[in-house]
């Protein structure tokens, strides 16, 4: 009850959700070695060295378990988004940081866009089976990251360290870019260390922008 007052979860909450992280990254390894169609959740079970059963208990299809995938990624970039982006004042290190952080989280879960880019271009032609939409709450969380961007670029604006533009269109711009190197990165080997690729992307984004001279 002491636990319930305070927020906290109790010991066998805690373990329950400690198993389902367990599940979402054996999930995750999973669909990056066999892609989504070559998957199975016998095959996630045995990865997660749980029955079949019991990862049912916890979920209830491959489709899902793909969407929870997804979504636990888009939200730990968020989480990593408001520490470490959003809490630093001068509007050009929030953006260099934003392109760090984007490119490392990528790069992080490299195998797990290039099965759901594949997924995508699939689209269950020819017979096989079609692949799930992805949870609704993955639009209402990008809309929000757009709006924090451009919030940033508003800042960067309004003190001069970016041009005069429409904050929402550079935000745009740079998610552009973003989807671009990582729609890439996915079919391709990268050829630099990720340093270098960071470093390129904001020298290039951001002196493209910079508002004042340096």
């Amino acid at each position: 009850m002491a636990a319930e007052k305070k927020g906290e979860l109790s010991r066998k909450e805690r373990e329950r959700e400690r198993h389902r992280l367990e599940i979402l990254a054996a999930a995750e390894r999973v669909f990056e070695r066999d892609g989504y169609l070559g998957t199975t959740v016998e095959d996630i079970a045995k990865e997660a060295e749980f029955a079949v059963g019991t990862l049912y208990n916890f979920f209830g299809s491959k489709e899902e378990l793909y969407g929870e995938v997804a979504a636990k990624t888009a939200h730990d970039f968020m989480e990593s988004f408001e520490r470490v982006v959003l809490t630093k004042e001068d509007p050009e290190e929030a953006i260099g940081s934003l392109i760090e952080l984007r490119l490392t989280h990528f790069e992080e879960h490299r195998g797990f866009f290039r099965v759901m880019l594949d997924a995508f271009r699939a689209g269950g032609a020819g017979g096989q089976e079609p692949v799930p939409r992805l949870p609704a709450s993955m639009e209402t969380l990008y809309d929000r990251y757009i709006e924090r961007v451009s919030g940033v670029f508003e800042r960067g604006v309004k003190d001069g360290s970016f041009v005069t533009f429409d904050p929402l269109y550079l935000a745009l711009c740079l998610e552009g870019i973003n989807n671009a190197f990582v729609m890439y990165w996915s079919r391709h080997e990268p050829t630099e260390p990720l340093a270098v690729r960071v470093q390129k992307m904001r020298d290039g984004f951001l002196g493209g922008i910079r508002g004042r001279p340096t």
